[in-house]
């Protein structure tokens, strides 16, 4: 396997890559791009350059799958990177002693959801590098990053797929149909989400997100409560998922290694898996209300005289009109701004089965007042 086969980001690989060669790596990149196009990938594959891993297999394997002590990933823990992950996570990593490699490579998943203290206890880090450390941010909205800390990155940009490259990908995962058409244009150029949507359970889920406001409809009030139900199942399922991806993730080390993985790459993965845990609840819920917006933004799309090609959920098209025709232009617009709304509350400890039952018995009074 060629670690810098990247698909879709020829120059990105090409400015990585010669970086690397030339030893020119710097103490900064931003990624900027959509999320999960392949900045994983190619920060994996830069600190495994930069350790002069390439040529070993089994080393290279080590950094491909973040199991190399050089390589460090920071995702956040709900909407934002808050300060006491700078501290008592990013900072300790950059100032600790690793034995293997020669560059210490740590990754900022959406760094540009950092707080605004996370930010200010981040911008000594950048401004006195500790030696043979290199930081890469991954940033969708470079607008969402102070100033202070993207001037000190180099940064390198990420496109998004085409259709052609979804579709074929999704082809290859055995997506076809109304399937593959509705994966593809929910996936807004993102790979990953169309490995994730085609999990058949989860594109159900999907599916089931988006109905929210037809049943209400039909059902009546008490659909709320069979919709919390759903989404606590959902969110069951998903944590399983997660649990035993990391399961199967230590089992591939053992490979790897040969033997038992060492203590501090036990106790990385250990504690990677246990923040993805702890955020599949959140997510889970917030993205069955992007789901919902997006439902919203395509009925919108229909009552002002769009046509299939202009919406995500054309699977669903004799309901988008039959949405559009039924609630006003006002009341989706109050819907969708309801939904962003609960989306925000559920990250400051609001019970979130509560918000969700509330947010849908709300847009069902609203549909029907248009």
């Amino acid at each position: 396997m060629d670690i810098w086969d990247i698909p879709a980001q020829d120059r990105a690989v090409e400015v990585l890559r010669g970086a690397a060669l030339r030893d020119d790596i710097g103490h900064a990149w931003a990624f900027v791009g959509p999320p999960d196009v392949g900045q994983q990938q190619a920060a994996r594959a830069l600190a495994a350059q930069a350790n002069d891993a390439v040529g070993d297999p089994t080393l290279t394997g080590r950094f491909m799958r973040a199991a190399h002590p050089a390589y460090r990933e920071f995702t956040p823990v709900g909407v934002f990177h808050r300060k006491e992950d700078v501290h008592g996570l990013w900072l300790e990593a950059a100032n600790s002693t690793v034995k293997e490699g020669r560059v210490k490579v740590l990754r900022i998943v959406a760094a540009d959801r950092m707080n605004d203290n996370a930010a200010n206890a981040f911008l000594k880090a950048l401004e006195e590098p500790p030696p043979g450390t290199v930081w890469i941010l991954d940033l969708t909205d470079p607008e969402e990053l102070p100033d202070t800390l993207l001037s000190r990155c180099r940064v390198v940009t990420f496109s998004p797929w085409t259709r052609e490259q979804l579709h074929e990908l999704a082809t290859s995962l055995g997506l076809a149909g109304d399937d593959a058409e509705l994966v593809v244009r929910a996936a807004m150029g993102s790979p990953s989400t169309v490995r994730n949507l085609a999990d058949p359970d989860v594109l159900a889920d999907y599916r089931l997100h988006r109905s929210w406001l037809v049943r209400v409809r039909e059902d009546g009030p008490g659909f709320a409560l069979r919709a919390s139900k759903a989404l606590k199942d959902e969110i069951a399922r998903r944590k399983k998922a997660v649990e035993a991806q990391g399961e199967a993730e230590l089992e591939a080390l053992t490979e790897l290694y040969g033997d038992t993985p060492p203590k501090p790459v036990i106790k990385d993965l250990e504690e990677r898996y246990k923040r993805l845990g702890r955020a599949e609840q959140t997510e889970t819920v917030q993205h069955a209300l992007d789901h919902v917006v997006s439902w919203c933004r395509d009925a919108l799309v229909v009552g002002g005289g769009g046509q299939p090609t202009a919406v995500r959920n054309v699977d669903a098209w004799p309901q988008l009109v039959e949405q559009a025709e039924t609630v006003s232009a006002g009341a989706l617009m109050d819907i969708c701004d309801s939904a962003l709304h609960t989306r925000e509350s559920i990250e400051v400890n609001v019970s979130w089965n509560l918000a969700i039952e509330a947010f849908i018995l709300g847009a069902h009074a609203r549909s029907l007042q248009a």
